[in-house]
């Protein structure tokens, strides 16, 4: 029988294995587990913007050996929200997801998320202290923050300035109140036999109760206070909102009653309408396509300028094992230093969510050739967190259902936000009740 103790005698086969089986175990263990990702995404502005964030995930993976994250464009903010949904009832969430902002509350009620306090509390806080304060109120319930800040917007007013020119508006002047925006919406507006050839303005569609938010902020107003848990769809400073909106589509008729989020930006383009309404996101498609020179402004005020954000946000889903969770943070981490927040705005014309974004000398460069890229951003002194709420996906239905009712003439301003308000009370009775 063969002993393992020296010996002249000893095979060499043996021996060569006993000499293999101690190298290796002298060495240390490199190779680690792969650790595979699935990450929902929207691009609620611009499918093709789906292209950069595969790009960036390219090159996170190739820097990560360990860690695969696999991208899967959800398309527009609605629709990944039911994927998300669908997936977490179904027991096999996503490890990460970009969701829009309001339905934050949802995923709360889902108990689909974790907080991220744990991972933050590893950073040092001037990550944290680096975003734009108003993209936290979106992330925030009970003392802790449960997402980061991504693709963040504000709505902003867009004109053509050949159009101001042409009818002798000063085109280097946007309207600044709600006055000034009736009174140029009226010069803009062209007809040609009794049809309209090109709108004054376009509110648009869509996403048209996140445009109406900031109208009712302009007015000092707020729709929803999440914090307190009530609703004001009807306030006094709501209907004058809407009473203005009715205005232009219906008395003034230099704004059409019904538009879509996806078509105004084209409309814009072609000269359909001089003036519009519309996310910042929009604004790297608008530069590639428009053949005039157009500029970007504050949403024009009433009492005050103001707006609510946008945007989606990072989570990370509960019921995963711990290592995604940790290589999920990773990913984010990654994703949103301040250099690659830089990166996606030039991309995609979204808000550099990192003050020190704008310090790079790559945006400095090009925010240099493109100021307007900084409205959005400036505009953030007048901006607040968005409306939210559980069920957010129905508030909004229900809220867009009176805003349309009201500018296409079919309910008054009063009637379509005392309907609305009674009908989400109804719906959310229980949470505005504590429970």
């Amino acid at each position: 029988m063969w002993r393992l103790s020296p010996s002249p005698t000893r095979p060499w086969p043996v021996v060569l294995l006993v000499v293999l089986i101690g190298l290796v175990a002298a060495q240390p263990v490199f190779a680690q587990q792969l650790v595979r990702l699935t990450f929902y995404y929207p691009v609620g502005v611009s499918g093709p913007l789906a292209r950069v964030i595969n790009e960036m995930v390219d090159q996170f993976n190739a820097e990560h050996p360990n860690i695969e994250v696999v991208a899967v464009y959800t398309g527009d903010y609605d629709p990944t929200m039911q994927k998300v949904q669908t997936a977490v009832m179904g027991g096999n969430p996503p490890d990460i997801a970009v969701v829009e902002i309001s339905e934050f509350p949802t995923l709360l009620a889902m108990d689909a998320i974790i907080p991220l306090d744990e991972y933050l509390a590893q950073e040092d806080p001037s990550y944290f202290n680096d975003f734009f304060p108003a993209f936290w109120e979106n992330s925030r319930y009970d003392g802790k923050i449960w997402a980061i800040p991504f693709q963040r917007s504000t709505p902003v007013l867009y004109w053509n300035k050949e159009a101001f020119a042409e009818v002798g508006l000063d085109p280097d002047r946007p309207p600044r109140t709600w006055d000034e925006l009736a009174e140029y919406a009226a010069l803009l507006t062209k007809r040609e036999g009794g049809q309209v050839t090109r709108w004054g303005v376009t509110i648009s569609g869509g996403w048209n109760d996140w445009l109406f938010e900031g109208f009712v902020r302009q007015n000092g107003g707020k729709l929803i206070d999440f914090e307190n848990r009530s609703l004001h769809l009807n306030s006094p400073e709501a209907v004058e909102a809407l009473e203005f909106w009715v205005k232009l589509t219906q008395q003034m008729q230099v704004a059409p009653p019904h538009s879509t989020w996806a078509s105004t930006p084209a409309d814009f383009v072609a000269g359909k309408t001089a003036m519009l309404y519309h996310s910042t996101g929009i604004l790297t498609f608008l530069k590639d396509s428009a053949t005039f020179d157009f500029g970007v402004a504050f949403m024009p005020g009433k009492k005050s300028y103001g707006a609510a954000v946008g945007g989606g946000n990072f989570f990370i889903f509960k019921n995963i094992p711990k290592e995604r969770q940790d290589a999920a943070w990773t990913f984010i981490r990654w994703m949103t230093t301040a250099e690659r927040a830089a990166q996606w705005s030039i991309a995609s014309g979204y808000i550099a969510t990192r003050q020190s974004s704008y310090e790079y000398p790559q945006m400095q460069a090009y925010v240099a050739r493109h100021p307007e890229y900084l409205v959005a951003r400036d505009q953030l002194q007048y901006a607040y967190g968005k409306a939210m709420s559980p069920a957010f996906q129905r508030v909004r239905e229900v809220l867009k259902r009176a805003l349309d009712d009201a500018t296409a003439g079919r309910m008054t301003p009063r009637q379509a936000l005392d309907g609305a308000q009674r009908q989400l009370e109804m719906q959310l009775r229980q949470w505005l009740q504590g429970n």
